[in-house]
């Protein structure tokens, strides 16, 4: 029984898996991990605000641009829509689309006879 006992524990000594990752070293590693979240995360959020400011700006001043040559070229007294400059191609439908879904509280303004 002793002899058994002995091979037993021999066998479990052995069958340890001695290059095996340590709680502490797990635990290391997850924290580097967490601290690259943390530092990345916000970028990317912040990263994205950027883009959006800057495809608000774009097509405001596009919207601006056009409804300003139309008024030049077509010489009209009457107030201009997004719809108007499609129909007469100084805007494409997805230009349109995108200024209604972007700056919509500000083509008012934006289409005024200047």
């Amino acid at each position: 029984m002793k002899n058994k006992l002995k091979q037993l524990k021999e066998a479990i000594k052995g069958s340890r898996f001695k290059e095996a990752f340590t709680m502490i070293e797990m635990l290391i590693v997850l924290g580097i991990v967490a601290l690259l979240m943390v530092i990345i995360i916000p970028n990317i959020s912040g990263q994205k605000q950027r883009i959006d400011k800057q495809a608000n700006e774009n097509i405001t001043e596009i919207v601006s641009t056009q409804a300003n040559a139309y008024y030049l070229v077509e010489g009209s007294g009457q107030a201009v829509t997004l719809e108007i400059l499609v129909a007469e191609g100084y805007l494409t439908e997805k230009q349109a689309k995108e200024a209604e879904t972007r700056i919509g509280d500000q083509l008012p303004s934006l289409l005024a006879n200047p």
